[in-house]
């Protein structure tokens, strides 16, 4: 069976990683380095799901010599922004949720 492109999506940003990456990223860009050491993992990890973020065009990357400075395309900003208002005005909805546990 096909996944949809919305099953597509929200798989990509259904992964705790892929989300913190996203909102370390609307902060300020940042190199592989940087954000490995913020989120406690392993680089080879971490570059796994930055291929997935930007196959996706959810980021975008910056080559500066040999290193990649990774920032969010702007959509991707937008969608940030806007997910996490939804979460602090509804987040007590969310935790009351059956299916969520």
């Amino acid at each position: 069976m096909m996944k949809t492109p919305e099953k597509l999506f929200f798989t990509a940003l259904g992964n705790d990683y892929r989300y913190r990456i996203l909102t370390l990223l609307m902060k300020k860009p940042m190199s592989v380095n940087a954000l490995a050491e913020k989120l406690g993992i392993e680089q080879s990890n971490l570059s796994h799901h930055l291929k997935c973020l930007l196959d996706c065009r959810f980021v975008e990357a910056d080559v500066k010599g040999r290193t990649r400075i990774y920032r969010l395309s702007p959509a991707t900003k937008e969608l940030v922004g806007s997910t996490k208002k939804y979460i602090n005005y509804y987040g007590g909805y969310l935790k009351k949720c059956g299916m969520l546990s």
